[in-house]
């Protein structure tokens, strides 16, 4: 079981308050994106890759990403995302 964030960065600055966050997995896996008290259930594709938007409070973003398989194993990401408006 893998977890991979590949957009944005850990750090990034941006001057958008709807950014995409993408990644990739296991094909099959239960993706869930918490950031600012709102959680998101993900669709991960055949090839194990995933998109959502999320919108940005301004200052620092903490995005926590939770990969999960049909056998209850569990991967942690985290980003920090910083909105400058």
């Amino acid at each position: 079981m893998f977890l991979v964030i590949t957009q944005p960065t850990d750090g990034a600055q941006v001057s958008a308050s709807n950014i995409g966050i993408t990644g990739k997995t296991i094909p099959g896996a239960v993706v869930s994106v918490s950031i600012n008290d709102e959680i998101e259930i993900v669709t991960v594709g055949q090839d194990g890759k995933f998109t959502v938007r999320v919108t940005l409070e301004e200052g620092p973003n903490l995005i926590e990403v939770v990969a999960s398989d049909q056998q209850g194993n569990e991967k942690f990401a985290t980003v920090t995302v910083i909105y400058i408006p």
